[in-house]
């Protein structure tokens, strides 16, 4: 067979022999296909055919809480004026009246009576110092200084809240039973490195629920007899030697600092047969009795601390007499025995009135909320500051023993106390919490609370 020669591999050598001339181009264009059925479509009105499954109910999946951020706002106070119609007619003097404003509670200042009750809330219930007030308010486009924040504290406890604190005092001292205990502070004024924050509160079962600090310099008894006077009632107390000289006092020692001792002489090891053991055992028998007595009259509680706790004491004081010489005076134990001793009486006068209690607890919480906040705001420039926190804090905590809220509580203050004449006691009388006002707007709160949640979750 002869040697097969393709078209395609002739075709250049073809086309080496062609003259240019004889070179055809040949062009074409391509029609598209046009879309008819979207022209046909687009020329009428549309509707639409939802096509779902069918529901045959719901279910809640889950609850949230929303935080809503605090919001500011401007408040403008409009003063509207009259003029008398009958005066006019008669060709009398014309007689202008202008409504009443409110007052604010301090002039020429930002500080509305809700502003400066927030400020003083945040520092001294949240223990939120000045300066981080500061950053918090220009986040909310208010841009406060601390120093001005400080002010406000100063001048409401100044102008108002002292008569407030004054008459609270006046309460206090006509207590049947108070509760003492004090810790130290730091003012920068001051000549000493500390001076001291004294608390006196009323009973757990006072109807009157007070709670007082009050700022000194020192520690001394002079403190405690320039505040307290002649007082002749109950006072519970540690034995700090400032309350010994209250003369006309009947002091009632805290057990729960005699339970300490005991509870500290305790070793790591120690067996049950341990004589600091057996010494905190004695103190815990004591307070469960009084756990089991708590909601019994104050009769019924003064008729079995007679019957139970009193043999317990006695017999706690002779184990005590015992074993005095059998451990080092130096020694926790040794120390917790002698301390037990040297104050017995002032122990044993709890099994007197059936409203006294075992421990001074209630005054040591009061000096906790004190403390927390000295943990942040650190110091105090000046005494007028350290009193004006003092008075404040007074009137806080005063108002939680109540059963009040102590911001809005101060926010009512703030409002009213402004706009009376005077700041007599008279006037004052009807502002202190426990009045039946502040006690009718608690229970509304309440009863409106309790109704919102059976509506809610019912």
């Amino acid at each position: 067979m002869g040697k097969q020669v393709s078209l395609m591999n002739l075709m250049p050598k073809m086309m080496e022999n062609v003259p240019d001339a004889a070179v055809q181009t040949i062009t074409y264009n391509r029609k598209t296909q046009r879309r008819k059925r979207a022209d046909l479509l687009a020329a009428f009105p549309a509707e639409e055919g939802h096509h779902e499954l069918t529901e045959i109910g719901k279910q809640p999946v889950r609850q949230e809480v929303i935080f809503i951020s605090a919001q500011l706002k401007k408040l403008e106070h409009i003063q509207h004026v009259y003029k008398c119609e009958y005066c006019g007619q008669r060709d009398l003097t014309d007689k202008i009246i202008k409504a009443k404003l409110p007052k604010t509670p301090l002039k020429h200042g930002l500080g509305s009576a809700s502003l400066i009750a927030h400020t003083l809330y945040q520092k001294y219930e949240m223990k939120v110092p000045d300066y981080r007030q500061e950053n918090d308010w220009r986040k909310l486009g208010l841009d406060l200084s601390r120093q001005m924040l400080n002010y406000w504290g100063l001048k409401s406890s100044d102008y108002y809240f002292k008569h407030i604190y004054k008459l609270l005092e006046q309460k206090l001292l006509n207590r049947p039973i108070l509760h003492a205990d004090e810790t130290y502070y730091t003012v920068l004024e001051s000549e000493t490195i500390k001076t001291y924050y004294w608390v006196f509160l009323s009973g757990k079962h006072d109807q009157y629920g007070i709670t007082l600090y009050h700022h000194d310099s020192h520690r001394s008894g002079k403190v405690a007899l320039d505040f307290l006077g002649n007082y002749n009632g109950y006072l519970h107390c540690d034995m700090w030697q400032a309350y010994m000289q209250l003369s006309q006092a009947t002091l009632v020692g805290c057990w729960a600092h005699v339970r300490r001792k005991f509870d500290e002489a305790v070793p790591q090891t120690a067996s049950d047969k341990s004589l600091a053991k057996k010494g905190l055992n004695y103190c815990n028998r004591m307070f469960y009795l009084e756990q089991t007595w708590e909601a019994l009259n104050k009769q019924e509680r003064c008729r079995l601390r007679q019957e139970k706790l009193k043999p317990l004491m006695k017999e706690f004081f002779n184990w005590c007499r015992q074993n005095k010489a059998t451990v080092l005076p130096g020694s926790k134990l040794g120390k917790a025995i002698s301390y037990s001793l040297k104050h017995q009486e002032t122990f044993e006068n709890v099994l007197l009135d059936g409203h006294l209690e075992l421990s001074n607890n209630k005054a040591e919480r009061a000096v906790k909320s004190l403390v927390m906040g000295r943990g942040h705001w650190l110091f105090s420039q000046s005494f007028a500051g350290a009193k004006a926190s003092g008075i404040i804090l007074s009137l806080i905590e005063t108002a939680k023993r109540n059963g009040l809220d102590p911001e809005k509580y101060l926010k009512y203050l703030l409002e009213k106390l402004p706009n009376e004449k005077d700041l007599e006691s008279n006037t004052l009388e009807a502002y202190l919490p426990w009045q039946k006002e502040f006690q009718q707007v608690k229970n509304i709160c309440v009863i409106v609370f309790l109704k919102c949640y059976k509506v809610c979750y019912n």
